[in-house]
Parts: structure tokens; C-alpha cells; sequence
């Protein structure tokens, strides 16, 4: 399938790529490894730690238990191994991993976190005690798989035996939640004879007031855990439901993998599991994060010269481990619904000033190196490359746009390539954030900047975090301009400081004045229909464009949709921000109104005749409506008090 692709794309002109500054893409050897930097709520990446990190053969590597904080359920996060230090009082432990409780740790962990907050284990040490997060017959994960406990003979003849071969059923307790940041917690046990104490030792107080009245015993140990807090708590009906289930020995139920921002254990993620990390992502304009917690996939069934088994150029023959259904391809990249495709713009012939992924950087969970020759025909002119040099290449610098949240549940995600031959339109990429507006750009001759999709082998794990991130500010551009031609102009915007503003014409020109920013314009860009108006974004400084056919284009400013591709009866006039930035609304001459995001509908003149047709409209301030305007100066009301109109 690709073989004819780079003949028909280079037939039509891509040998002619603008030739910029080779080096995006520059062959060399690839690293060993993985890498990458996680950022909250997660924070920490155990790829970038100690040999102490899993998985290993005696640690799975990541994965979660339950625990207790202030009376309330909640989930821990191990990311690291356990850790025993030397004890106290020149002690040997007894047990195979060095692991005792009695004596405190005369050594640290290593030292990349702090380890100031306890984990209080408490220990049923009576018949037939109730299931425990941690139960004896299956060890938690990244927990010691044995432990002495014959020092605390001394504080109770019913610890009297050293156990070596296992670890007591348990339950945690913390007493802080830290900020939700991985730590190192020195491990205290409270065991105690009475099932009703048990019962209440869900918090500190609680264990402090039942080890003051002498029905519960508490020992320091050498034992580390290395762990964060999840954030939000466990409602008490799944709790009880996971524990009847035997967690963590079974699976979770599905019922207990959607309540916090992870949605799944590590551990129980397959053959194919590896480190936990974040990225960002691109949705319909808006910035989201995506959580990765297993590692790239790459059907092997198609060849690849790089270590990783990865290439660009040849659609997968195989789906991941575990999916069945149709394989998908560039043609149909959705035909599956076990999968949703990931796009990846990627810089050719130019070194980018921004990506979300850069090169010398590969993000988590990602191959380190791709088989790039079978794009040599359109590489080898820009790169003075071979398809030798090409077959073990470090992978590109990229940025990642998704069509499909798939409701922030985790899955497998078929990765196509989507080429930027100019850094023109890698800004227009990034501002747009939007991959139905980026598809919009696409030529098969690159005119645009932006070519045709290329399939590629590899698929990706990772789930959307809920709600978007932080708004990223998008590259500052050069294309605006200080004025525009006499008579083109069509709109105006202030920006939010009232410190300057924004002009438009028609074609999608934009003049940026005074504290205006400029992020980008159509400029260049081919248009279905002319742009009719412009609003800023009071969020982010951005702004929006909008076209006469309801195509709305954003730069440094989030999608919330359009009405581009949709039969309107009138065009569309014009638009207006909500106040708070989070939604927008497009007027039509009719009178119609169109509300995205959180702008909300007040009504609206469609369908109702009209002495002259609508102009525009503004958003009201204090009620949060909104006006239009008619060219014989009739003003329309909509949750927002009448002044009177020039009608």
C-alpha cells in the first residue's frame, strides 16, 4: 500500500519538500533504554531511577494497593522496589530478604525523595481475621516477600516465631497524603489480638489511641516502601467489593478500575508492562494530558532495521497482544473498536523551535529508534540520507493529536504519521491543536506544509487523564502583520487587558496591534469559505476565526467545535468568547445561533422573518447572554437587558 503512496506523492511534486535546516531527522545510533519525565499527578518516572526500580525479577515493577488515610479509603502507587536498611543494635535479619520488624533502619534509602511520613501496617494476630489489603497468601506489589519478626518477642510472646517464608496479611495507614508525591515511607507495624480493634485502625488517631490503651502493640521496622497517594478516595461499596474479591490477589472487578486517574494496575497490564509516565496530547483544541503505563508495541511480522522492531512506512500486519478484531490502517484508521489512531505530526527538513515529544528527549513509553528507509524517496533529498543510514534512526521529534478520548479509559492506539514540511505549518499544527483541522491541511504535494498520512507499525498504550491540562501558550509566530489591505477587513477583537487587538480579513490575514500576540493566521492556507469574524480568548491571549460556513480556526485557543461541513440556512456573520474563555458562539444572518463549550443557548431569531439581516453580536457581561445587531441597527435581546437600537 505505501509503495504506491511515495510514487503517487512523488509524482506530484514532493521531491521539491522546502529543504529548511536538515537535521530533524538525523540518523544516528539509538539509545539503550527508555526515558522521559512524568509530570502530575503521577510526578515520577521509574525508568530514570535506582537499579532498585522494577520491574525486576523480584519486583513486577508498578502497580497499586489499597490503603487508609483518616478514616478514609485510598489507593497506593508503588513505583520502586522495597527497601531494608541495616537495623539498629548491630541486628542480622533472619529472613531472606534482610527485612525485620523490632529495629529501626540505621540506613536510608536512596536518596531521590524525602522519607519523613510513616506507613503504619497494622496486623490481625487473632483466628480467622478478616481479608486485609495485603493478604499473607499473595505479596503486595513491591513488598518484601518475607520479614523477621522474631525481634518483637519482646513486646509479645505471640511474635515470638521468626517468619521467613511470607509476609503477615496487612492493611496501610498514612497520615498524610504528602500533596500526592512519591516518597519513601519507613514502615511502622501495629498488631494487635482483638478483631474489634482491628476494625478501627483505620487512621493514626486511631492507632495512637488503641497503642495508649494497651490493645494494640507498635514496633519501628528497616523496611522502606517507595509509593504516592492517588488521588480522591474509594467509595465504600467498591472497597468492600474488591476485598471480597480477594484484591490484590484476583484483578480488580471493572467496577475498580474507573474511579481515580489511573483506571489500571500496571501489574495486571501483561507481558507488555513497563514504566508509568504522562505526556501531552492534543483534543479537538484543547491541551490533555495522556498516562502511559506500558510500553510501544511493534509488529515484528513487518521487517525493521531498528532494535525496537519499529517502522514508519508499512501498515501493521498484527494487532497488540489481546485485541482482536480488523487491523487498521491510514485508509481506515478506526475500524477497529477495540483501538483509536494516534496522529503524530512530525517535522521534516527543518529543526522545530517547540514539540511535545523532541528527539533528544523521547518521551515515556516510546521506542527509542524507527525504521525510517522505506521513506528514503522522500527523505534522501532533504536528509542526503541512504536507506541504510535510514533503517536505525533515533525517533523523530513529535507531537500527538487524538480524535477520540475513548471516555479516558486505557487502550491500544495505531500510530500514524502525519509529515510537516514547514515550520510555518508546524505552527499552524500546534495552534489548531485539532486533528479535523489539521486533516483540513493536508495536500498530497505538501503545498500546504502538510502532507498525506503514513502508516507505521507501532501502536502506543495510554489513557486521556480527565479534564484538560494546563493551556500550553502556542509559539509566538511572525505571519501577522501591522495592517492589512484597504477595504479587506471584516473583524476586530480586544484583547483581554484592553492593551490592543486583533484585525482579520477575509482571507484569514491577521494584524496583531498594541499588546495583542500574534499565534498564527490563515494566511496562504486554501478556505472553503471567507473568514467573517474574530474573538479573543480571555484564558489563554489566543484567539478564534471564524468563516462564513461556520468553520472556526483556533491559534492558541481551544476548539470547541464548529459548524464547518454542516448545511446552514444563512451563513454565519460573526462570533463572540464567553467571558471565562471556556466556549464560544457563531451568529448567522438569520439570526441563527450556534453555542460550543460551555457557551450557553439563550435562544436565538431563527426561523422568525427579520426586516434586514443579522450583522453580529457581542457577549453581555453581567448576565453572561448575549445581542445581535441587523444592518438596519435592530437590536435582539438574549438574557441580557435592552438599551434600545437604531432600527
Amino acid at each position: 500500500m505505501f509503495t504506491g503512496l511515495i510514487a503517487s506523492v512523488a509524482a506530484l511534486g514532493l521531491l521539491s519538500i522546502p529543504s529548511g535546516v536538515a537535521g530533524a531527522l538525523t540518523p544516528q545510533a539509538s539509545p539503550s533504554g527508555n526515558s522521559g519525565t512524568t509530570v502530575s499527578p503521577l510526578q515520577y518516572n521509574c525508568a530514570n531511577d535506582s537499579p532498585t526500580c522494577g520491574p525486576t525479577a523480584t519486583s513486577p515493577g508498578v502497580g497499586e494497593t489499597y490503603g487508609s488515610y483518616d478514616g478514609q479509603r485510598v489507593r497506593l502507587l508503588y513505583t520502586e522496589n522495597y527497601f531494608c536498611g541495616t537495623p539498629s543494635s548491630g541486628y542480622t535479619a533472619k529472613s531472606s530478604t534482610g527485612c525485620e520488624a523490632g529495629y529501626s533502619s540505621t540506613t536510608s534509602p536512596p536518596a531521590n525523595t524525602t522519607h519523613a511520613d510513616t506507613l503504619y501496617i497494622p496486623v490481625p494476630l487473632f483466628a480467622n481475621p478478616p481479608a486485609t489489603q495485603c493478604s499473607s497468601s499473595a505479596t503486595c506489589i513491591d513488598h518484601p516477600s518475607s520479614i523477621d519478626l522474631s525481634p518483637l518477642a519482646t513486646k509479645d510472646p505471640a511474635l515470638a516465631t521468626a517468619i521467613s517464608t511470607g509476609i503477615p496479611g496487612h492493611d496501610h495507614v498514612v497520615g498524610t497524603r504528602n500533596n500526592g508525591n512519591p516518597e519513601w515511607w519507613p514502615v511502622e507495624v501495629v498488631a494487635t489480638t482483638s478483631p474489634t480493634v482491628f476494625n478501627t485502625l483505620t487512621s493514626v488517631s486511631a492507632i495512637n489511641t488503641a497503642v495508649a490503651a494497651g490493645t494494640a502493640i507498635s514496633a519501628p521496622t528497616n523496611v522502606y516502601l517507595f509509593f504516592q497517594v492517588l488521588p480522591g478516595t474509594v467509595p465504600a461499596a467498591q472497597y468492600d467489593a474488591v476485598m471480597a474479591a480477594g484484591f490484590p490477589a484476583t484483578s480488580p472487578p471493572a467496577s475498580a478500575t474507573t474511579f481515580d486517574n489511573l483506571k489500571q494496575a500496571c501489574s495486571a497490564g501483561g507481558p507488555y508492562c513497563s514504566n508509568v509516565g504522562v505526556t501531552s496530547d492534543w483534543y479537538n483544541g484543547k491541551d490533555v494530558n495522556a498516562l502511559y503505563t506500558e510500553n510501544f508495541y511493534c509488529d515484528t511480522s513487518v521487517s525493521s532495521g531498528a532494535p525496537s522492531g519499529c517502522e514508519a512506512g508499512a501498515a501493521a500486519n498484527n494487532n497488540p497482544p489481546g485485541v482482536t478484531g480488523p487491523v487498521p490502517t491510514v485508509s481506515s484508521p478506526d475500524v477497529n473498536t477495540n483501538m483509536d489512531p494516534l496522529y503524530i505530526p512530525v517535522p521534516i527538513g527543518f529543526t522545530p523551535t517547540y514539540l511535545q515529544c523532541p528527539s533528544t528527549s523521547p518521551c515515556i513509553d516510546h521506542p527509542t529508534s524507527i525504521d525510517l528507509s522505506r521513506l528514503s524517496s522522500v527523505l534522501d533529498p532533504v536528509l542526503h540520507t541512504t536507506p541504510a543510514e535510514l533503517a536505525d534512526t533515533m525517533l523523530p521529534g513529535h507531537d500527538h493529536l487524538i480524535a477520540n478520548l475513548n471516555s479516558g479509559n486505557p487502550e491500544w492506539w495505531n500510530v500514524i504519521v502525519i509529515p510537516v514540511t514547514t515550520q510555518a505549518a508546524l505552527n499552524q499544527v500546534q495552534t489548531v491543536k485539532s486533528y479535523s483541522a489539521v486533516k483540513a491541511m493536508e495536500t498530497s504535494n505538501f503545498s500546504s506544509g502538510v502532507g498525506p498520512e503514513i502508516p507505521t507499525n507501532a501502536y502506543l498504550w495510554f489513557q486521556v487523564l480527565p479534564g484538560t491540562s494546563s493551556p500550553k501558550p502556542g509559539p509566538v509566530q511572525t505571519d501577522c502583520r501591522t495592517s492589512l489591505p484597504s477595504g479587506s477587513v471584516v473583524g476586530m477583537a480586544a484583547t483581554p487587558g484592553d492593551n490592543g487587538y486583533v484585525e482579520v480579513d477575509a482571507a484569514g490575514d491577521v494584524a496583531t496591534m498594541g499588546g495583542a500576540t500574534c499565534y498564527g493566521s490563515m494566511t496562504g492556507i486554501h478556505l472553503n469559505k471567507p473568514i467573517v469574524g474574530v474573538a479573543l480568548d480571555p484564558a489563554t491571549g489566543g484567539y478564534w476565526l471564524v468563516a462564513s460556513d461556520g468553520g472556526v480556526f483556533s491559534f492558541n485557543a481551544p476548539f470547541y467545535g464548529s459548524m464547518g461541513g454542516i448545511a446552514l440556512n444563512k451563513p454565519v456573520v460573526g462570533m463572540a468568547a464567553t467571558l471565562q474563555g471556556n466556549g464560544y458562539r457563531l451568529f448567522a444572518s438569520d439570526g441563527g445561533v450556534f453555542d460550543f463549550g460551555s457557551a450557553g443557548f439563550d435562544g436565538s431569531m431563527g426561523g422568525i422573518p427579520l426586516n434586514k439581516p443579522v450583522v453580529g453580536g457581542v457577549s453581555n457581561t453581567a448576565q453572561g447572554g448575549y445581542w445581535m445587531v441587523a444592518s438596519d441597527g435592530g437590536i435582539f435581546s438574549f438574557n441580557a437587558p435592552f438599551y434600545g437600537s437604531a432600527a
